[in-house]
Protein backbone atom coordinates (compact mmCIF):
# COMPACT_ATOMS: atom_id res chain seq x y z
CA UNK A 1 0.00 0.00 0.00
CA UNK A 2 2.88 2.39 0.91
CA UNK A 3 4.54 1.68 -1.92
CA UNK A 4 1.65 2.29 -4.51
CA UNK A 5 0.57 5.41 -2.52
CA UNK A 6 4.56 6.70 -3.51
CA UNK A 7 3.93 5.76 -7.14
CA UNK A 8 0.64 7.36 -7.10
CA UNK A 9 2.50 10.45 -5.90
CA UNK A 10 5.19 10.48 -8.32
CA UNK A 11 2.88 9.75 -11.14
CA UNK A 12 0.73 13.11 -9.84
CA UNK A 13 4.38 15.34 -10.07
CA UNK A 14 5.14 14.00 -13.04
CA UNK A 15 1.75 15.08 -14.63
CA UNK A 16 2.65 18.57 -13.04
CA UNK A 17 5.84 19.01 -14.27
CA UNK A 18 5.01 18.24 -17.23
CA UNK A 19 2.17 20.83 -17.32
CA UNK A 20 4.69 23.72 -16.17
CA UNK A 21 6.75 22.61 -19.07
CA UNK A 22 3.65 22.65 -21.70
CA UNK A 23 4.15 19.06 -22.43
CA UNK A 24 1.30 16.86 -23.20
CA UNK A 25 1.96 13.29 -23.42
CA UNK A 26 2.14 13.27 -27.16
CA UNK A 27 5.47 15.58 -26.81
CA UNK A 28 6.37 12.87 -24.18
CA UNK A 29 6.03 9.97 -26.66
CA UNK A 30 7.88 11.67 -28.99
CA UNK A 31 10.86 12.45 -26.68
CA UNK A 32 10.91 9.03 -25.18
CA UNK A 33 10.47 7.76 -28.97
CA UNK A 34 7.40 5.61 -28.29
CA UNK A 35 3.48 6.23 -29.03
CA UNK A 36 1.10 8.25 -27.21
CA UNK A 37 -1.15 5.46 -26.05
CA UNK A 38 1.70 4.10 -24.07
CA UNK A 39 2.31 7.09 -22.46
CA UNK A 40 -1.18 7.10 -21.31
CA UNK A 41 -1.60 3.84 -20.74
CA UNK A 42 1.41 4.38 -18.52
CA UNK A 43 0.08 7.42 -16.46
CA UNK A 44 -3.38 5.89 -15.97
CA UNK A 45 -1.97 2.24 -14.78
CA UNK A 46 0.94 3.65 -12.98
CA UNK A 47 2.67 0.45 -13.15
CA UNK A 48 6.30 0.63 -14.81
CA UNK A 49 9.93 0.04 -13.28
CA UNK A 50 11.84 2.44 -11.74
CA UNK A 51 14.08 2.45 -14.35
CA UNK A 52 11.12 3.46 -16.86
CA UNK A 53 10.25 6.63 -14.22
CA UNK A 54 14.17 7.44 -14.54
CA UNK A 55 13.82 7.23 -18.03
CA UNK A 56 10.53 9.79 -18.17
CA UNK A 57 12.81 12.13 -16.08
CA UNK A 58 15.86 12.17 -17.87
CA UNK A 59 13.50 12.80 -21.28
CA UNK A 60 11.62 15.75 -19.64
CA UNK A 61 15.26 16.95 -18.07
CA UNK A 62 13.87 16.28 -14.27
CA UNK A 63 16.62 14.89 -11.54
CA UNK A 64 14.71 11.93 -10.34
CA UNK A 65 15.73 12.74 -6.60
CA UNK A 66 14.13 16.20 -7.10
CA UNK A 67 10.77 14.55 -8.49
CA UNK A 68 10.67 11.88 -5.59
CA UNK A 69 11.34 15.21 -2.76
CA UNK A 70 8.81 16.83 -4.93
CA UNK A 71 6.21 14.24 -4.87
CA UNK A 72 6.05 13.73 -0.98
CA UNK A 73 2.55 14.07 -0.03
CA UNK A 74 3.38 16.50 3.40
CA UNK A 75 4.53 20.08 2.75
CA UNK A 76 7.67 21.40 4.35
CA UNK A 77 7.32 21.83 7.64
CA UNK A 78 7.19 25.73 8.26
CA UNK A 79 10.20 27.15 10.49
CA UNK A 80 8.51 28.98 13.56
CA UNK A 81 11.04 31.83 14.76
CA UNK A 82 11.20 32.92 18.28
CA UNK A 83 10.00 36.15 19.61
CA UNK A 84 12.91 37.57 20.28
CA UNK A 85 13.48 36.81 16.26
CA UNK A 86 10.30 38.31 15.64
CA UNK A 87 10.63 41.49 17.70
CA UNK A 88 14.60 41.96 16.23
CA UNK A 89 13.01 42.01 12.85
CA UNK A 90 10.56 43.90 13.83
CA UNK A 91 12.59 46.56 15.77
CA UNK A 92 14.21 47.25 12.60
CA UNK A 93 12.06 47.47 9.40
CA UNK A 94 14.63 47.64 7.02
CA UNK A 95 15.98 44.35 7.99
CA UNK A 96 12.72 42.77 8.20
CA UNK A 97 11.90 43.68 4.87
CA UNK A 98 15.29 42.98 3.27
CA UNK A 99 14.84 39.53 5.09
CA UNK A 100 11.03 39.33 3.27
CA UNK A 101 12.48 39.61 0.06
CA UNK A 102 15.11 37.18 0.56
CA UNK A 103 12.70 34.58 2.12
CA UNK A 104 10.34 35.43 -0.92
CA UNK A 105 13.59 34.12 -3.55
CA UNK A 106 14.75 37.43 -4.49
CA UNK A 107 18.26 37.67 -5.57
CA UNK A 108 20.58 40.43 -4.22
CA UNK A 109 21.27 42.03 -7.22
CA UNK A 110 17.48 42.82 -7.68
CA UNK A 111 17.07 43.96 -4.30
CA UNK A 112 19.93 45.99 -4.47
CA UNK A 113 18.90 47.49 -7.61
CA UNK A 114 15.19 47.72 -6.32
CA UNK A 115 16.05 49.83 -3.32
CA UNK A 116 19.24 51.94 -4.66
CA UNK A 117 21.49 49.95 -2.13
CA UNK A 118 25.19 49.67 -2.26
CA UNK A 119 27.46 46.19 -1.86
CA UNK A 120 28.33 47.80 1.50
CA UNK A 121 24.52 48.00 2.63
CA UNK A 122 23.66 44.45 1.42
CA UNK A 123 26.45 43.27 3.44
CA UNK A 124 25.45 44.79 6.43
CA UNK A 125 22.11 43.32 6.47
CA UNK A 126 23.24 40.06 5.98
CA UNK A 127 25.39 40.15 8.90
CA UNK A 128 22.94 41.39 10.76
CA UNK A 129 20.63 38.61 9.69
CA UNK A 130 23.08 36.03 10.46
CA UNK A 131 23.47 37.67 13.90
CA UNK A 132 19.94 36.59 14.14
CA UNK A 133 21.22 33.20 13.33
CA UNK A 134 18.52 33.55 9.71
CA UNK A 135 21.56 32.78 8.05
CA UNK A 136 25.57 31.72 7.41
CA UNK A 137 27.07 34.53 5.37
CA UNK A 138 30.26 33.95 3.56
CA UNK A 139 32.51 35.21 1.40
CA UNK A 140 31.38 37.76 -1.48
CA UNK A 141 28.00 38.01 0.76
CA UNK A 142 27.42 34.20 -0.29
CA UNK A 143 25.10 32.58 1.80
CA UNK A 144 22.66 30.17 3.00
CA UNK A 145 19.69 29.52 4.94
CA UNK A 146 19.77 27.88 8.82
CA UNK A 147 16.03 27.89 8.70
CA UNK A 148 13.90 25.87 6.73
CA UNK A 149 11.30 28.13 4.46
CA UNK A 150 8.44 28.96 4.54
CA UNK A 151 8.00 30.99 7.64
CA UNK A 152 4.97 30.75 9.49
CA UNK A 153 4.44 34.11 11.59
CA UNK A 154 2.73 34.10 14.96
CA UNK A 155 -0.28 35.58 13.98
CA UNK A 156 -0.56 37.12 17.27
CA UNK A 157 2.84 37.45 18.47
CA UNK A 158 5.50 40.74 17.02
CA UNK A 159 4.88 40.78 13.68
CA UNK A 160 0.84 41.01 14.10
CA UNK A 161 0.44 44.34 13.06
CA UNK A 162 2.74 44.38 10.08
CA UNK A 163 1.13 40.93 8.94
CA UNK A 164 -2.25 43.12 9.31
CA UNK A 165 -1.14 45.83 7.35
CA UNK A 166 0.20 44.09 4.63
CA UNK A 167 -2.32 41.26 4.07
CA UNK A 168 -4.84 44.51 4.31
CA UNK A 169 -3.23 46.53 1.90
CA UNK A 170 -3.08 43.35 -0.30
CA UNK A 171 -6.69 42.53 -0.29
CA UNK A 172 -7.93 46.35 -1.14
CA UNK A 173 -5.32 45.98 -3.86
CA UNK A 174 -6.82 42.69 -4.90
CA UNK A 175 -10.59 43.66 -4.80
CA UNK A 176 -9.51 47.35 -6.38
CA UNK A 177 -8.21 45.99 -9.24
CA UNK A 178 -10.06 42.81 -9.61
CA UNK A 179 -12.28 44.14 -12.54
CA UNK A 180 -10.41 43.74 -15.97
CA UNK A 181 -7.73 41.55 -14.97
CA UNK A 182 -7.54 37.57 -15.34
CA UNK A 183 -6.85 37.60 -11.80
CA UNK A 184 -9.27 35.86 -9.52
CA UNK A 185 -11.01 37.01 -6.47
CA UNK A 186 -14.02 35.36 -4.71
CA UNK A 187 -15.77 36.54 -1.06
CA UNK A 188 -18.94 34.49 0.04
CA UNK A 189 -20.58 34.20 3.17
CA UNK A 190 -23.08 31.22 3.63
CA UNK A 191 -24.62 28.59 6.33
CA UNK A 192 -22.68 25.81 6.56
CA UNK A 193 -22.59 22.37 8.77
CA UNK A 194 -19.82 22.05 11.24
CA UNK A 195 -18.45 18.75 8.96
CA UNK A 196 -18.40 20.97 6.15
CA UNK A 197 -16.52 23.58 7.61
CA UNK A 198 -13.98 21.17 8.48
CA UNK A 199 -13.92 19.43 4.96
CA UNK A 200 -13.09 23.54 3.45
CA UNK A 201 -10.35 23.89 6.32
CA UNK A 202 -8.83 20.74 4.64
CA UNK A 203 -9.24 22.04 0.81
CA UNK A 204 -7.49 25.43 1.77
CA UNK A 205 -4.38 22.96 3.58
CA UNK A 206 -4.29 21.23 0.20
CA UNK A 207 -4.66 24.88 -2.24
CA UNK A 208 -2.16 26.03 0.03
CA UNK A 209 0.74 22.82 -0.17
CA UNK A 210 -0.37 23.31 -4.00
CA UNK A 211 0.78 26.67 -4.05
CA UNK A 212 3.77 26.46 -2.18
CA UNK A 213 4.60 23.22 -4.59
CA UNK A 214 3.73 24.80 -7.89
CA UNK A 215 6.38 27.21 -7.12
CA UNK A 216 8.90 25.04 -6.21
CA UNK A 217 8.41 23.52 -9.43
CA UNK A 218 8.65 27.34 -11.91
CA UNK A 219 11.48 27.71 -10.14
CA UNK A 220 12.97 24.50 -11.21
CA UNK A 221 12.16 25.21 -14.75
CA UNK A 222 11.60 28.62 -15.47
CA UNK A 223 14.54 31.69 -15.40
CA UNK A 224 14.12 33.86 -12.79
CA UNK A 225 13.48 36.80 -14.99
CA UNK A 226 10.04 34.95 -16.33
CA UNK A 227 9.10 34.20 -12.45
CA UNK A 228 7.06 37.57 -10.86
CA UNK A 229 5.99 37.17 -7.11
CA UNK A 230 2.35 36.08 -6.63
CA UNK A 231 0.54 36.19 -3.20
CA UNK A 232 -2.43 33.48 -2.14
CA UNK A 233 -4.98 34.74 0.22
CA UNK A 234 -6.89 32.19 1.75
CA UNK A 235 -8.81 30.90 4.75
CA UNK A 236 -12.24 29.28 6.14
CA UNK A 237 -13.69 30.60 9.20
CA UNK A 238 -16.33 31.53 11.31
CA UNK A 239 -18.46 34.95 9.71
CA UNK A 240 -20.07 36.87 12.76
CA UNK A 241 -22.22 38.44 9.58
CA UNK A 242 -24.49 40.61 12.14
CA UNK A 243 -21.82 41.81 13.65
CA UNK A 244 -20.36 43.81 10.68
CA UNK A 245 -23.83 45.35 9.43
CA UNK A 246 -25.81 46.77 12.12
CA UNK A 247 -29.38 47.46 11.16
CA UNK A 248 -30.91 51.13 12.46
CA UNK A 249 -34.16 52.23 13.55
CA UNK A 250 -35.46 52.89 10.30
CA UNK A 251 -36.11 56.86 10.03
CA UNK A 252 -39.28 57.84 7.56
Amino acid sequence: MDEQRQRTGLFSTLKQVLKSQGLRYRDLAELMNTSEPTIKRLFKEQDCKLSRLMDICKAIGVNFTDLVELSSNSPAEPTVLSIDIESALVDNPGLMSFFMLLVSDFDLKTIASQNNLQQTDIYLYLRELEKLSLIRLGQGNHFYFVVNRPIKWRSDGPMHQTLVRVNQRFIKEAITSHTGTNYPFYSASRLLSEASSKQFYREVDNLYFRFQQQATLDQMFYPTEELKPFKLVATTTPFDLASYFKVPTFNV
